[in-house]
């Protein structure tokens, strides 16, 4: 009798063991088996997305095969904990255990943006729109606010300006705010405190400094003649001449259509440096490192006026009758560019050539 009783426990024994030994095989199957190479997916995890929440996206999109699993998988290893926001890269079908590691251990998916010299907000709002990371509309009402500004203690009626250029890494999850934060960081790590003294001392403001540069950044793109060009403008704002600038009058156009027509030199805008006296309330884009050292040290000279051959180069005068006389000659080479140095030039309308046939740097004769 206890012969058979010893028996039957040891069939019961052995049943039981063979029983968790087969499943824990097929765990360790499920778990652990790699098929086939998976299409890649990038899946993204908002913050505060429950632990059910990801197990669901990730079983939607094909990435594991069993939901049950996975979920004793991150339970039994603290996922709860583990799981991070951002957007990874999975591939479809994969190995749980290898899925686990990515959301525990994987790189993040980043987006590149690049932010060009002399771009303005709403050219930069379309990058961010762009590379998925940011929508045009909230990327622009944050910069644009006056409130947005004096968070950095600015004096400036927007964040125009002070978006520095250069090449950026996103994420999807870290929205508008901290991109345009990243970028106005940039510019003050660039331009930091000790830059700041040297720019109090030429006796501008911080403001009233950038903007200058931003109007300099926008007229060439020739690294040789930055220097130059904007001697001019420091001499023209000593002169109490006014500034004359066309990307100034191109700023206040909604919707440019690249031609700058009579109506728009005489628009009274509060940008329009035709129009008004020194420099306009704020930066018309973003101006690059090497343009605000430029600015900060510009070249020794008496120019006042300097127009554009439309090759990316500039002739200077330091009269308005010596200027006549270059726009003459490269009227004549058909070379005067009469638009944004570094930009094609369109065709103008008749009303609008006449006025514009003796512009370089606006090309009057300085009205004070």
């Amino acid at each position: 009798m206890a012969f058979a009783r010893g028996k039957k426990f040891a069939l019961l024994t052995g049943f039981s063991l063979g029983l968790v030994a087969v499943l824990g095989s097929f765990v360790f199957y499920l778990i652990c088996w790699k098929g086939k190479p998976g299409e890649p997916k990038e899946i993204l995890i908002p913050r505060g997305t429950s632990v059910t929440a990801i197990i669901n996206t990730l079983y939607d999109n094909q990435v594991i095969g069993n939901k049950t699993v996975f979920k004793y998988l991150l339970k039994f290893t603290g996922g709860q904990s583990r799981v991070r926001a951002g957007e990874y890269r999975f591939q479809a079908d994969m190995r749980l255990i290898d899925a686990l590691f990515v959301l525990y251990n994987g790189e993040p998916v980043l987006h590149p943006v690049t932010i060009p010299e002399g771009y303005n907000a709403h050219q930069i709002a379309g990058l961010v729109a762009k590379a998925g990371i940011g929508t045009e509309a909230k990327f622009l009402k944050i910069v644009m606010s006056p409130e947005s500004a004096k968070k950095y203690k600015l004096h400036s009626p927007s964040l125009e300006g002070f978006l520095f250029p250069d090449t950026y890494n996103f994420s999807k999850i870290d929205g508008e705010e901290k991109i345009v934060e990243r970028m106005v960081q940039e510019f003050f790590k660039r331009i930091d405190a000790t830059v700041r003294e040297e720019i109090a001392r030429t006796g501008f403001s911080l403001e009233q400094f950038v903007t200058l540069a931003s109007i300099i950044e926008k007229e060439t793109g020739n690294t040789d003649e930055r220097a130059l060009v904007a001697s001019v403008f420091h001499n023209r704002l000593k002169k109490k001449m006014r500034l004359e600038s066309d990307p100034t009058i191109i700023y206040g156009i909604e919707n440019y259509d690249g031609d700058i027509r009579t109506k728009d030199i005489h628009r009274n805008h509060p940008y329009n440096t035709y129009v008004i006296k020194g420099l306009p309330p704020g930066p018309i884009s973003s101006p690059g490192y090497a343009t605000l050292m430029a600015t900060l040290r510009p070249a020794t000279s008496n120019y006042l006026f300097f127009v554009g051959n439309n090759q990316g180069k500039h002739a200077f005068s330091e009269t308005y009758d010596q200027h006549l006389k270059y726009v003459k000659t490269f009227q004549r080479r058909g070379l005067v560019n009469h638009n944004v140095p570094n930009q094609p030039v369109p065709a103008r309308d008749p009303k609008s050539q006449a006025k514009n046939n003796v512009r370089g740097l606006a090309g009057k004769k300085g009205k004070k």
